[in-house]
């Protein structure tokens, strides 16, 4: 979530008019991808306004929607867009944009013995409940994302060390055609980063930010999710990745063949984030955004490199 299109309070208040008079609002300056302001009303509801900016598609809208409700009918605590006159979609500044409901809770930085099993429990239910073959997207992420961004980085200047580039760029042409065909796919979150997934004391109360979700591997999903969770000053936190393993798979079980890709979906997903920040950092320079150094997930493909966690199941 950033902040990349201002609006005023009177552009707000128009669309909001319907449900009640705006009392507080204000920019959210975390994240990357899409414009997002918090909203409370003066009947003491709160909402998310999001505008979409150019990463997120307006044909994409209804599948990340209705991704959402689908995950809220299961038991998954997440946003769900507003209707207003039968329409979730609205236009603002000419963006378009959803209203969401509010998600309570804060992201931990460091999850304690509690939250880790918390974190086990409510991914797995995240997974069972993907499970649907009436909603795809295809994952635009992987390897056509790529070819993209490395195609323009090699036009501009860079803002990063070309050595690691390059380090990357020939582990892409390594990797790129050993993606398994036969693995189960379902819909998924893709971007399960810690500021994307809230908590109340040691409980996990929501997941937000469903706009990367796609229809893949649930191995990609949970080797993203481990990529994020688990790395701390470049350390690789084990006793933590094993507690939160054993909790998901109590409730999750995970195919011999999955367990067995899942070393080379740590490297894919790490290639993913490594290239994507370095899109972001030389390319997405619009609002007020602060972007994350893509050398963290050069470290943590070279640790995969080296170190093979498929053998912890």
């Amino acid at each position: 979530m950033a902040v990349y299109t201002q609006i005023s309070l009177s552009e707000a208040q128009e669309l909001f008019l319907p449900i009640g008079k705006i009392t507080n609002f204000e920019g959210i300056k975390e994240g990357v991808e899409n414009t997002n302001y918090l909203v409370h009303l003066n009947n003491e509801k709160k909402f998310i306004l999001t505008l979409f900016e150019k990463r997120t598609k307006e044909e994409d809208l209804p599948y990340f929607n209705n991704l959402m409700k689908l995950f809220h009918d299961n038991g998954v605590s997440c946003p769900l867009s507003l209707s207003l006159n039968n329409e979730n979609l609205f236009k603002v500044k000419g963006r378009s944009c959803c209203i969401y409901s509010f998600i309570e809770g804060k992201p931990v930085i460091r999850p304690n013995q509690a939250q880790l099993v918390s974190l086990g429990k409510s991914i797995a239910k995240l997974h069972q409940s993907g499970d649907n073959k009436e909603l795809f997207r295809e994952n635009m992420m992987l390897l056509p994302s790529w070819k993209l961004i490395t195609n323009q980085f090699l036009q501009k200047e860079s803002k990063i060390n070309l050595s690691e580039y390059k380090y990357i760029l020939s582990n892409i042409n390594k990797l790129s055609d050993g993606f398994p065909k036969n693995l189960r796919r379902i819909n998924i979150h893709a971007d399960l980063f810690k500021d994307n997934i809230f908590f109340i004391d040691n409980e996990v109360s929501g997941f937000i930010d469903f706009f990367f979700s796609c229809t893949d591997t649930v191995i990609y999903d949970l080797a993203t999710f481990v990529n994020a969770w688990f790395f701390f000053n470049n350390q690789f936190q084990e006793e933590d990745f094993k507690k939160f393993l054993r909790s998901y798979e109590k409730e999750y079980e995970l195919t011999i063949e999955e367990k067995n890709n899942f070393n080379f979906y740590l490297k894919v997903s790490a290639i993913r984030f490594f290239l994507t920040r370095i899109y972001d950092l030389n390319f997405n320079v619009e609002g007020n955004v602060k972007h994350k150094s893509p050398l963290e997930f050069f470290e943590i493909f070279k640790f995969h490199e080296k170190n093979n966690l498929q053998d912890f199941f």
